[in-house]
């Protein structure tokens, strides 16, 4: 998906079943719309699987609350039928094994089991609904390449990944390759970062920085090198939670460009 140049953008992560963070975020998005009826929210995955009962014991400061994970997903479905064009999904690779996907093991050993053994015949329609259109990437104008992983250089133009399946065996090598470091790649070398902005910049619109989900970091943001950039809400204390907010008719040209207070924003204001 490439993105308009004007309006607003939010961009947020990771939320794995916590409400309170998606309540916050939907009350940030509901108050930019306020302000500026073109705002954009992309939504950037892993939207399901939150803590196991051993985890929230364990670390009670980054993990104490209930896993509402089917909620969340009505309530993005909810906003997307309320504004549409104006709420994104971007498929993260815990969401993938709803869909196809490997399976992952991160709070249970078959987390997609886990949840769906206590999902509604209506809440497992509502995965589906979400995850099986979810993007693997948006561009935006402003210079910004979005996506759950931070893709490594593999991708040759932007419109392959349209011809993506959800099902890696149901696709040839090329796109699962795609497919796997769209969602599931950790930080790039600035070399390969650069080489995939270019190819994006060259077959739909100028991107300079890519901005990602996947990771976590307790200080609620980091960044790797001056193109790559994760806003963390999952697995950061509740005070050092954060998005990104940024204004499409700009244009960023790197993570410098990103202040803190101002594009990088905390979930809970002191």
């Amino acid at each position: 998906m490439i993105l308009p140049s004007r309006g607003a953008l939010i961009i947020s992560t990771d939320l794995h079943g916590c409400w309170d963070d998606f309540a916050a975020l939907r009350g940030h998005f509901l108050a930019a719309l306020d302000v500026d009826p073109a705002t954009h929210w992309a939504i950037l995955g892993d939207t399901v699987h939150g803590p196991s009962d051993e985890a929230r014991g364990r670390r009670p400061e980054l993990y104490d609350y209930s896993d509402m994970s089917a909620e969340i997903v009505a309530g993005i479905l909810e906003l997307q039928r309320a504004y549409p064009g104006r709420v994104h999904y971007v498929l993260g690779n815990h969401d993938h094994g709803h869909v196809g996907g490997p399976r992952t093991a991160k709070f249970h050993t078959d987390e997609v089991a886990a949840l769906e053994r206590r999902c509604t015949p209506a809440q497992l329609a509502d995965l589906r609904a979400l995850f099986e259109p979810a993007l693997l990437a948006i561009a935006a104008p402003c210079g910004v390449l979005l996506s759950h992983g931070s893709p490594d250089d593999r991708l040759q133009q932007f419109d392959d990944l349209d011809g993506v399946r959800l099902s890696p065996r149901d696709n040839d090598p090329y796109r699962r390759h795609l497919l796997a470091t769209f969602l599931c790649s950790y930080g790039q070398r600035d070399e390969v970062t650069a080489r995939l902005l270019a190819r994006v910049s060259a077959s739909a619109v100028p991107v300079s920085l890519v901005i990602h989900g996947h990771d976590r970091d307790e200080e609620g943001f980091f960044a790797g090198g001056l193109r790559q950039a994760c806003p963390v809400i999952f697995g950061a204390p509740r005070s050092h939670k954060r998005y990104v907010f940024l204004n499409l008719s700009s244009r960023y040209d790197s993570i410098a460009d990103l202040r803190d207070g101002h594009e990088i924003r905390r979930l809970y204001p002191a």
